[in-house]
């Protein structure tokens, strides 16, 4: 996954209108999951933090650590 990609993914994850939507992405993307992905996401959390939105900075930092706690046990 490179950055452009990895962006892009974040991008969906937060713009999933509910749980069964972001549950569909999830399992769609994540065999494609790396470590790129994990840095743009904590960059895009420390940008929504900046921008003062913490509630969507939470949510995505909550969805990341699972998404790799998902990732390490495959």
């Amino acid at each position: 996954m490179d950055q452009s990609e990895a962006l892009k993914l974040v991008r969906q994850l937060l713009r999933a209108k509910d749980d069964d939507e972001l549950m569909k992405l999830v399992s769609l993307y994540l065999p494609l999951v790396d470590g790129t992905y994990f840095s743009i996401a904590t960059a895009a959390t420390q940008q929504l933090e900046r921008e003062g939105k913490p509630a969507a900075a939470e949510a995505l930092r909550e969805l990341t650590n699972r998404m790799l706690r998902m990732k390490t046990l495959i």
